[in-house]
């Protein structure tokens, strides 16, 4: 997941960009939490490394531009699997 501090005039134009890139799954806006969370930007970024993954975020932020006061990457610490609702018949 990749975290954003966007400008708010900028964040919905930029967030619909960002959302178009093939390697972003989805992306959203968020509240920001301040001054702990200064993020209001999400898209989560899909790769088999770490470093193809910080490549990618070097690609989202070269889109953001100036706009981007910050930015972070988390990385899953464990694969967790969707699943459906399962009801028993």
């Amino acid at each position: 997941m990749t975290v954003w501090d966007i400008a708010d005039d900028e964040a919905m134009a930029l967030g619909s960009r960002i959302g178009q890139l093939d390697f972003v799954s989805h992306c959203y806006l968020r509240p920001r939490h301040q001054p702990v969370w200064p993020y209001n930007l999400f898209a989560m970024v899909h790769g088999r490394t770490r470093d193809e993954v910080n490549d990618k975020a070097e690609q989202i932020a070269a889109i953001t531009g100036i706009n981007s006061r910050a930015h972070e990457t988390l990385f899953s610490s464990a694969i967790l699997k969707k699943t459906g609702m399962r009801v028993a018949a």
